[in-house]
């Protein structure tokens, strides 16, 4: 019997779309969710240890308290304090001096980190990476008691090498000479740099707003009214002493409020070069404290000579004009600092033989300068080195046949593709400046040394929480400790440029 059917294929039937979808989504689900479970641990960790005590520290600058007592909400009190304590601000002169040493201080690590990527033997190289390695097991604490002994006046190694080589004859001579030479300059700060410019430091500031402003390129007419919010901004603070601002709570902050949404506005209206005027004016208030008015005048001097000279010259033409105006007014105020206002009176302490660095008030700068000599930091010196490494031979081979000396390998080659790993220890050297006070704690004591010439921002809050009991306060001077390092850590990442 024929059948009029036909056979039906075998087909297997297909899965549907929306399964093998859900499947994918599952099989991606099982995946983030085992690398969230691994990652949860260290989250959690820098929740609950890192960020909570951070944010703590905010709220708590808002209180009067003292572990275990009651707290109370006293609201912006602590940071009024803080703005006006002249205790507080004063330590920030030797975090500037500091900052500025350290600057110098990081070319000895850079210079080694150099000289210790041109060895050529491979097993010299490791030998001497070693060294530099092994006095990272040295407690710091041990570090720091040794270099306290060898300022003892005693039998410190300071002293026993000042005598041995001649040195100490050196500075009883510029014990006599420096004073002399002081007095010497002291008509002409008094009778020409303090009417003209506010004093030494005026001069200083006027070099380094005719520098920052020298560096703008446009020429159109925005310049005009970027130029008078930069006057607006330097005419806040004399303004507000004018009007008696900042009597209460409410008024301080809103004074906090109209300089952050002024910073913000440059911020729109600059560019990037916003960032370094907050710092100069800031340099401006602290130089001018007393005559606030010389704040906008010294700016408004500063935009006159600026547009004088660019028109009469272009843009190309004006640029050594204001880099030798604004150095050679900057190089001036460090010659009458360093020869008129550092050494202005006769220590006494070099006749004997044995000065007391850590207990005279007039040699507590100089020592704390000098301690760490010769300066090489371990980590400092291994980090240039990995980017050392990373250079090319190529480009060293390329640079030879251009005809460029081993001297200028440094500054054409080395330093400009290490400047990754300088920005990172600058940074760090930042951070560690303004927020150091083991050091100074171990060394001159809580109340920082003789005249608390030794007082940094770390100690002062370490002395503020721990000696006196005002917690809340100290936590207020930490918050404005850590809005000063986050806008300095700003300017070096805008302005430490990498160029590869």
């Amino acid at each position: 019997m024929s059948s009029n059917l036909e056979a039906t294929p075998n087909v297997r039937p297909r899965a549907p779309l929306r399964s093998k979808s859900r499947e994918k989504i599952f099989q991606k689900s099982k995946l983030y969710l085992a690398l969230y479970l691994l990652v949860l641990p260290t989250t959690l960790s820098l929740l609950i240890f890192s960020y909570y005590p951070k944010v703590d520290v905010l709220l708590m600058s808002f209180f009067r308290w003292q572990p275990p007592s009651v707290q109370e909400f006293i609201g912006f009190s602590h940071y009024k304090e803080a703005f006006s304590d002249p205790m507080f601000w004063q330590s920030f002169k030797l975090v500037g001096i500091l900052l500025v040493a350290n600057l110098i201080k990081l070319w000895p690590g850079i210079l080694a980190a150099i000289a210790l990527n041109r060895v050529k033997s491979d097993r010299l190289r490791y030998l001497i990476q070693v060294c530099f390695v092994i006095p990272m097991i040295i407690p710091g604490m041990v570090f720091l008691l040794i270099w306290k002994s060898f300022y003892d006046p005693d039998f410190g190694l300071v002293n026993r090498l000042l005598n041995l080589t001649g040195g100490m004859e050196v500075l009883q001579w510029m014990d006599t000479a420096m004073p002399r030479l002081s007095q010497a300059l002291e008509p002409v700060q008094a009778g020409f740099l303090g009417p003209v410019f506010g004093g030494v430091g005026g001069l200083i500031v006027l070099g380094a707003y005719i520098m920052c402003a020298g560096r703008r390129k446009q020429h159109d007419a925005s310049r005009w009214g970027d130029n008078l919010l930069l006057l607006i901004g330097a005419s806040i603070l004399p303004l507000v002493g004018f009007m008696g601002w900042g009597q209460s709570e409410w008024s301080v902050l809103a004074v906090a409020v109209t300089i952050v949404v002024w910073m913000f506005v440059c911020a729109r209206r600059i560019g990037n070069s916003w960032i370094a005027w907050p710092f100069l004016l800031l340099a401006g208030v602290f130089v001018f404290l007393g005559e606030l008015w010389r704040l906008p005048l010294t700016l408004f001097i500063t935009f006159v000579v600026v547009e004088l000279i660019r028109s009469r010259l272009d843009d190309y033409a004006a640029k050594p004009f204001f880099r030798g105006i604004s150095l050679s007014l900057i190089g001036i105020g460090a010659m009458f600092i360093l020869c008129g206002n550092m050494w202005t009176t006769p220590i006494g302490q070099f006749d004997s033989g044995a000065p007391a660095w850590l207990g005279n008030h007039n040699l507590v700068i100089p020592a704390i300068l000098f301690w760490g000599f010769p300066w090489v930091g371990t980590v400092g010196v291994l980090i240039y080195l990995s980017g050392l490494q990373n250079i090319s031979q190529d480009v060293y081979e390329a640079a030879k046949l251009d005809g460029v000396s081993p001297l200028g390998m440094i500054f054409k080659i080395e330093l400009p593709l290490i400047m990754t790993q300088i920005r990172i220890n600058l940074i760090f050297m930042t951070i560690g400046t303004l927020t150091t006070y083991e050091m100074f704690l171990i060394l001159l004591g809580p109340d920082g040394g003789p005249g608390g010439k030794g007082m940094v921002p770390g100690l002062y809050m370490f002395t503020a929480a721990f000696s006196e009991g005002r917690f809340g306060y100290a936590c207020a001077l930490g918050m404005v400790l850590f809005v000063i390092i986050l806008l300095l850590t700003i300017v070096y990442q805008k302005y430490v440029k990498v160029d590869k």
